[in-house]
C-alpha cells in the first residue's frame, strides 16, 4: 500500500522551528512529525466522525469540510474513509487547505482507496504522522494518532458516531487538550447517534452547520467581514452551474442535483459555500434562493 507517486517526506522534530505550537503543550506531544506538503496555520478545526457513515452524515461531513474551508479555515481529520473522507473532500472542492493526520507513514495509502485523496491532499495542504516512512497501519496507531488530531485544532466536530466509535477518543483528546469539543446530533435511536447524543449529554457543544462552529470559535465575524459578495467573474466553475440551475426559482438541493447532474453531498457543499460568500440564501424546508430575492 505504499503509495509510489508520493512526495518525499520532511520531519521535524520536537523544540525545533516549525514544530506546530498547538502540540507543544498537549499531554505526550509527538517527539518527530513527518510530513508530506505543508502544514496550514490556524484556524485549524477537526471534523471526524464513522467510517461507516450514512448519507446524513457524509453530507453533513462534505458541508462542513466545505463552508471551513470557505471561511478560511483549515480542515483537519484523521484520513479514514466515511466521515474523514468526506470532511477532506469537502474542503478541496472549496479550494481549502486540507490535513489528514494518518496512523501510519505519510507515503503509505490506508485505506488504498483513499491514495488519490491523499496525493490532494498533500498538494493543498499536508499529511502528518508520528510514525517513519512504510510504516504499515497497526490497531495501536490510530488510537494514539487522535490526539494529533485535536492537538493541531481548536475546536474538533464529531458527526455520526456509535457508542464505541474511535471518534471518542479523539473527544476526549480533545476535552483533556482545552479544545472546545462540538457534536452534529442525528435521528434518535439510529445507532450512529449514540455517540454524538452521549457527548452532547456530556456537555459537548450541539452545532447544526458550519455558522454555529464559527461562532463558537469566535471567528464568525471574520467570515463575514473576508467573504463579501463576489463578482460573477470570480466565481467557480461548479458554483456557476449551480447559480443558473437555480435561476430565479426557489429549490431545494434534490432538484439543483438533477437539474446539475451533481451528487447531492457536492451539491450541499457548494450551496453551503456559496451561502457563506452572500451568493444565495437558504430558507425555511432546506430550499435555497439566490441572495437577492432574499427579502421577499
Amino acid at each position: 500500500m505504499v503509495n509510489p507517486a508520493a512526495m518525499s517526506s520532511s520531519t521535524v522534530n520536537l523544540g525545533e522551528a516549525g514544530y506546530p505550537p498547538a502540540l507543544v503543550s498537549i499531554p505526550a506531544p509527538p517527539r518527530v512529525l513527518y510530513l508530506q506538503g505543508r502544514l496550514p496555520s490556524p484556524p485549524r478545526v477537526a471534523v471526524v466522525g464513522s467510517r461507516e457513515a450514512d448519507r446524513y452524515g457524509l453530507d453533513i461531513a462534505r458541508s462542513l469540510g466545505a463552508g471551513l474551508a470557505a471561511a478560511g479555515v483549515a480542515v483537519v481529520s484523521g484520513g479514514a474513509g466515511g466521515v474523514d473522507t468526506a470532511a477532506l473532500e469537502g474542503c478541496l472542492e472549496a479550494s481549502g487547505r486540507p490535513v489528514a493526520v494518518l496512523g501510519t507513514g505519510v507515503d503509505v495509502a490506508y485505506p488504498a482507496a483513499n491514495r488519490a485523496l491523499f496525493k490532494k491532499v498533500a498538494g493543498s495542504g499536508a499529511l502528518v504522522s508520528e510514525y517513519p516512512d512504510k510504516t504499515p497501519g497497526r490497531p495501536a496507531h490510530f488510537p494514539r494518532r487522535n490526539r494529533i488530531i485535536s492537538g493541531l485544532c481548536e475546536g474538533v466536530v464529531v458527526v455520526r458516531a456509535a457508542k464505541k466509535s474511535g471518534s471518542l477518543i479523539t473527544a476526549r483528546d480533545a476535552v483533556r487538550q482545552g479544545r472546545v469539543l462540538m457534536a452534529v446530533p442525528g435521528p434518535a435511536g439510529d445507532d450512529l447517534s449514540a455517540g454524538v447524543h452521549q457527548l452532547i449529554r456530556q456537555g459537548a457543544r450541539l452545532v447544526e452547520d458550519t455558522a454555529d462552529v464559527l461562532e463558537l470559535l469566535g471567528i464568525g465575524d471574520r467570515r463575514q467581514t473576508t467573504l463579501s459578495l463576489v463578482l460573477d467573474e470570480d466565481l467557480g466553475g461548479n458554483e456557476k452551474v449551480l447559480l443558473e440551475a437555480l435561476g430565479e426559482e426557489t429549490c431545494d438541493v434534490d432538484v439543483l442535483s438533477t437539474r446539475t447532474g451533481f451528487e447531492s453531498g457536492r451539491v450541499a457543499a457548494l450551496l453551503l459555500q456559496m451561502e457563506l460568500k452572500g451568493l444565495v440564501t437558504q430558507r425555511p424546508g432546506m430550499v435555497y434562493c439566490r441572495a437577492r430575492q432574499s427579502a421577499g
